[in-house]
C-alpha cells in the first residue's frame, strides 16, 4: 500500500470521526432540551405574595385628623388644639385672649405659623395650625389683674406708642387720650414690650 493510499484512508477516517462527533453533539443537545422541558413542567409556578402598600395620607388632610388617626395627642397643654377650625363668629383675638387665656403676642405667632392665611379675613371652615402656646401663658400676676370696665387688655409690642395703638385699634391716632383715660398712671414714654394696658371698646 502506497503513501498516497494511506493518506487517503486517514483523511476518510478523520472525516467519519468528525461527522460522528457532530451527530453525537446534536443528539446530546436535543436530549438535554427535552429533559429541561420535562423538568420545567414539573416545577410548580412561584406565586409572589401581594405587595403591602403603606397608607400615605392624602395631601391637604388636616393635621388634627392625621394625629387622631395615629392616636397621638391633639392638643397642647391647657386644652389648646394643635389645629383649630374656624367656627362662625370666631375672632383670633377672642380665641387667644378670652378662650385660651394667652398673651396677645401669641396672635403674631399664629400668623407666622400660617403664612398663607389672611388673619383679617378668615372664613368658617378655615384651619389654623396652632404653635406651641407654652411661652405665651399669662403669669399669675397678669391673671390676677382685675378687668377694666368697658375695656379690653392689650400687650404692648416693640415700637408701640399710644398714637400707633390708637391708630391700629381705635381707628385714628387722635384717640390716644381715650387709652390714657383707661390706664391711670400710665407713662406713655416708658411703655415696655410685654406690658399690659387697657383699650376702650366704645
Amino acid at each position: 500500500m502506497g503513501t498516497f493510499e494511506k493518506l487517503g484512508i486517514l483523511v476518510i477516517v478523520v472525516i467519519i470521526v468528525m461527522i460522528l462527533a457532530v451527530a453525537i453533539s446534536q443528539w446530546g443537545g436535543m436530549t438535554a432540551e427535552g429533559a429541561d422541558g420535562a423538568m420545567g413542567s414539573a416545577v410548580p409556578e412561584i406565586v409572589e405574595p401581594p405587595l403591602t402598600i403603606r397608607h400615605v395620607p392624602e395631601m391637604g388632610r388636616p393635621p388634627a385628623a392625621e394625629a387622631e388617626a395615629e392616636g397621638t395627642e391633639t392638643t397642647w397643654p391647657g386644652g389648646i388644639p394643635k389645629v383649630h377650625t374656624i367656627q362662625r363668629g370666631d375672632l383670633v383675638w377672642n380665641l387667644v385672649v378670652k378662650e385660651w387665656g394667652l398673651k396677645e403676642t401669641f396672635i403674631a405667632a399664629i400668623a407666622a405659623a400660617n403664612p398663607r392665611a389672611d388673619m383679617r379675613r378668615l372664613q368658617t371652615g378655615d384651619t389654623l395650625v396652632i404653635p406651641d402656646p407654652r411661652p405665651y401663658f399669662r403669669t399669675s400676676a397678669e391673671k390676677s389683674r382685675k378687668p377694666v370696665e368697658g375695656a379690653v387688655s392689650y400687650e404692648v409690642q416693640s415700637g408701640d406708642t399710644l398714637e400707633l395703638i390708637a391708630q391700629k385699634h381705635l381707628g385714628h391716632k387722635k384717640f390716644w387720650p381715650r387709652i390714657l383715660a383707661k390706664n391711670p398712671g400710665l407713662k406713655p414714654h416708658r411703655m415696655t414690650p410685654g406690658q399690659v394696658i387697657y383699650l376702650p371698646v366704645n
